[in-house]
C-alpha cells in the first residue's frame, strides 16, 4: 500500500493516469454520441408507417410463397417455424376465427385448433383491421396475420459496433498521442546519452517540463557540467603544476650553477688569499640557503595540495586577536628592517570568532611577510587594513613594488600556496598589481 501511495506522489504517474482518463472520456463520449445519433437516424429513417408497411408487405409476399411451396395446411401450420427461424427479424401471429393458431413464440395446441374449420362466412374471419394481412393456406383456409418487422434493428448492432470500434481507436490514438511526447523525450535523452558516451561532453542535455523525466535530465546535465568542470580544473592544475615545476627547475638551476662555479674555483686551489676563499664560501652558503628555501616552498606547495578540504580541522579564534597578532607581532620584524607600517584596524574585541586552522593560517601570514621582505619597496609604507564584511574578516595589505628585483626572482609559489590554504578555509585570497603597487586581500569566514 505504501508503495502504491509513493507511486502516486510522482508527477509522471499523475500524467499517465490523467492521459488514460482523458483518452477514456474522449473515446467514451465520441462513441456514445455516435451510437446516440446513429440510433436516432435509424429511427428517423425506418420507424415510419409507410416504411413499416413496405417491409410488412414484402415479408407477407415471402410468407405466402413459403406456404405455397411447402404445402402448409391448417394441420401443418407448425411448419411456419422454418420460415420464422430463417427470418429472425420478423414476428408473426396467425389468427383463424379470432383465435391464435400460430405465434412466433409458440404453436397453438390441438384444443385451440378445434372448431377452427374453414368457414365461408366472411364475418368469422378477422380481416377488417388494417394491420392484419390475409394468408391463404394450401387447403384453402383463409387466415389473418399480424406481422411486426424489426428488420432494421440489425443496424443498431452495426451502430453499436461502430461506436465501440471508434471509441477504442480514439482511446488508443489519443493515448498514443499524449504519451508520444514523453516517449519521444525519453528517446531524445537516450540519444543524447549515447553522444555523451561517445566522448562529446559539450553536447547539452535537453530539459523539458517539471516531472521526474525533467529531473532525471537535469541531473544528467548537472553531472555533465560537473565532469567538464572537474576536467577543466584538473587540466588547469596539471598545467599549473607543469609551469611550477618548469619555473622551479629554472630557479633551482640558477643558484646551483652559481654554487657549482664557486665550488670549482675553490677546488682548483688557485686562490691563496684566505679572505677571498672566505668570500667564496659565504657566497656558496648563501646559494645553498636559497636552494633550501626554494625546496621548502616546493615541499609546502605539494603538501598543501595534498590536503582534503573536508578534513581540514578549524577552530574558533577571536578575529580581534588574529588582527592584533598580525599588527603587533608579525609586522614587528619588518619595522626593524626599516619598513613603515600604516595600520587601520576596524575590528572590535567583540566582533566574533574566525574559523581557522592556526598552523595553516600562520603559513599564509609567513608567506605574505616573506613576500613583503623580498619585493616590497622600503621607501613606501605598507598599508594594512582590517574590517568585518559580509560575515567575514577581511585583511587588506598594500605595498609598493621594489624596482630592483634581481636579487630575488619570484616563482609566486608562496602566493599560490596562500590561495590554496584560503580555499581550504572556504575563504578567499586575491592579489592585484597596479602601477607599481601590490595588494593582497584575505577573506576569512566568521563563525
Amino acid at each position: 500500500m505504501s508503495k502504491l501511495v509513493e507511486m502516486f506522489q510522482t508527477r509522471l504517474t499523475w500524467f499517465l493516469v490523467g492521459s488514460v482518463i482523458l483518452s477514456g472520456l474522449v473515446a467514451f463520449g465520441c462513441g456514445y454520441l455516435l451510437v446516440y445519433f446513429g440510433q436516432d437516424m435509424i429511427d428517423t429513417v425506418f420507424d415510419r408507417p409507410e416504411t413499416n408497411r413496405a417491409f410488412q408487405e414484402k415479408y407477407m409476399e415471402d410468407l405466402q410463397d413459403y406456404v405455397d411451396k411447402d404445402d402448409i395446411t391448417l394441420d401443418r401450420i407448425s411448419l411456419l417455424d422454418g420460415w420464422v427461424e430463417y427470418n429472425s427479424y420478423v414476428y408473426i401471429s396467425v389468427y383463424l376465427n379470432n383465435r391464435v393458431i400460430f405465434n412466433s413464440d409458440y404453436i397453438a395446441d390441438d384444443s385451440l385448433l378445434e372448431g377452427t374449420e374453414a368457414s365461408d362466412s366472411e364475418e368469422d374471419i378477422v380481416l377488417d383491421q388494417p394491420y392484419l394481412y390475409p394468408l391463404e393456406l394450401t387447403d384453402g383456409t383463409m387466415t389473418s396475420v399480424d406481422i411486426f418487422c424489426y428488420d432494421y434493428w440489425k443496424y443498431y448492432y452495426y451502430v453499436w459496433g461502430a461506436g465501440v470500434g471508434v471509441g477504442i481507436l480514439l482511446f488508443i490514438g489519443l493515448l498514443t498521442r499524449l504519451l508520444r511526447r514523453k516517449l519521444s523525450y525519453i528517446n531524445d535523452i537516450e540519444q543524447e546519452l549515447q553522444i555523451l558516451e561517445g566522448g562529446n561532453l559539450e553536447y547539452p542535455i535537453t530539459i523539458k517540463g517539471k516531472d521526474e523525466l525533467a529531473s532525471l535530465a537535469n541531473g544528467i546535465e548537472q553531472m555533465r557540467l560537473s565532469i567538464i568542470d572537474n576536467m577543466t580544473k584538473e587540466q588547469k592544475m596539471l598545467q599549473a603544476n607543469k609551469n611550477l615545476v618548469t619555473s622551479m627547475s629554472h630557479d633551482l638551476r640558477t643558484p646551483l650553477t652559481t654554487l657549482n662555479g664557486y665550488l670549482e674555483i675553490l677546488n682548483m686551489d688557485r686562490i691563496t688569499d684566505e679572505q677571498l676563499k672566505k668570500h667564496y664560501l659565504e657566497l656558496s652558503l648563501e646559494k645553498t640557503r636559497e636552494i633550501k628555501e626554494l625546496s621548502d616552498q616546493l615541499f609546502e606547495y605539494f603538501l598543501i595540495y595534498g590536503e582534503d578540504s573536508k578534513r581540514l580541522d578549524v577552530e574558533p579564534l577571536p578575529a580581534y586577536d588574529l588582527v592584533m597578532d598580525l599588527l603587533e607581532n608579525q609586522f614587528l620584524g619588518l619595522e626593524e628592517k626599516g619598513f613603515t607600517i600604516e595600520a587601520v584596524n576596524q575590528v572590535e574585541e567583540n566582533s566574533g570568532d574566525c574559523l581557522v586552522n592556526t598552523q595553516y593560517m600562520h603559513r599564509v601570514l609567513n608567506n605574505i611577510l616573506s613576500n613583503l621582505d623580498k619585493y616590497a619597496d622600503v621607501e613606501k609604507p605598507i598599508e594594512v587594513a582590517a574590517m568585518i564584511e559580509r560575515n567575514s574578516l577581511v585583511i587588506r595589505i598594500r605595498n609598493g613594488i621594489r624596482q630592483n628585483k634581481e636579487e630575488h626572482e619570484s616563482t609566486k609559489i608562496g602566493l599560490i600556496t596562500c590561495e590554496r590554504i584560503m580555499k581550504l578555509h572556504h575563504g578567499s585570497f586575491n592579489k592585484y598589481e597596479i602601477e607599481n603597487e601590490f595588494t593582497v586581500k584575505l577573506s576569512i569566514p566568521m563563525r
